[in-house]
């Protein structure tokens, strides 16, 4: 045989592990209840799972850090995909826009900070006037989300689109990998008491993230329904698929593996250099 011939060989032969890239906050590493079992699995591992017992080799690597704005990924894009270069991205922005109606994020940030150090003189800021103070700013906040139009402010889902859009554009040039947009849930009871306006916003920043989906028009970036799956998971119970108010079940992570294993495995059939589908095309 040829050398041509043998190096063709070996790439119809030996299937390379399909790459996934996740990226968002803490809708991705979070579930609800914490404290569950180990295999208590948030959607990234879920789908891990998913793709591995379907016969599918593969490495699925989740970058994500609680409160992150969209903005974060123009500025951490090429060190994560020009090296690593995904087959598949997943992308789940525009949550955190949502949330807050004036207090700026570093406030919210400061005043429920998972790094604090237990110090007594810590502990006693925290408690007499960090948290006072937030609490009082945070009520004034929820009175004014109910009186005012919560959508007033038009250029947050602005920016996050056009932020998702230009990373979007950045990452094409990687060998134009497979790229999912999530539809966010609306928050439940609990949050809306807090974040009276939310609901409202997440509809305009859904839509605006919708559009921009269809206007770059690429088969390989797509708009990932979520809705669909909470509300079979839950039985149409929105408290059962987002217990805290705002982060999914260990039911709902897993159905959100399921389903967006299913769709990745559909588009890697067809690329070359993931070879065959499932331990059943193998044989």
């Amino acid at each position: 045989m040829s050398e041509g011939g043998m190096s063709a060989g070996r790439m119809s032969a030996g299937a390379l592990p399909l790459r996934v890239l996740v990226k968002g906050a803490s809708t991705v590493n979070w579930s609800s209840p914490m404290g569950g079992p180990r295999s208590d699995f948030t959607f990234p591992r879920a789908l891990e799972q998913q793709l591995l017992d379907d016969g599918r080799s593969c490495q699925v690597q989740t970058i994500t850090m609680t409160s992150e704005k969209t903005s974060t990924i123009l500025s951490t894009w090429q060190k994560e995909i020009l090296g690593y270069s995904p087959d598949v991205i997943v992308l789940v922005y525009g949550h955190y826009e949502t949330i807050h109606f004036f207090l700026p994020r570093w406030l919210e940030r400061h005043a429920n900070s998972l790094k604090v150090k237990r110090r007594p003189w810590t502990r006693l800021y925290r408690e007499k006037v960090l948290r006072p103070v937030w609490m009082t700013l945070a009520k004034l906040q929820a009175r004014l989300d109910a009186a005012l139009d919560p959508t007033t402010r038009r250029s947050r889902p602005r920016r996050v689109v056009a932020d998702l859009e230009q990373y979007v554009e950045h990452v094409q040039q990687v060998g134009s990998p497979l790229i999912y947009c999530f539809e966010l849930l609306p928050p439940t009871r609990r949050y809306q008491t807090w974040f009276p306006g939310m609901a409202p916003r997440m509809k305009v920043m859904n839509a605006a993230i919708e559009a921009m989906v269809a206007r770059i028009g690429l088969p390989n970036v797509r708009w990932f329904r979520v809705a669909p799956i909470a509300h079979e998971v839950s039985g149409g119970d929105p408290e059962k698929a987002t217990p805290d108010g705002f982060h999914y079940s260990p039911e709902l992570h897993r159905a959100i593996g399921v389903a967006l294993a299913r769709d990745i495995e559909e588009w890697a059939g067809v690329q070359p250099h993931l070879g065959p589908h499932s331990r059943q095309d193998q044989r």
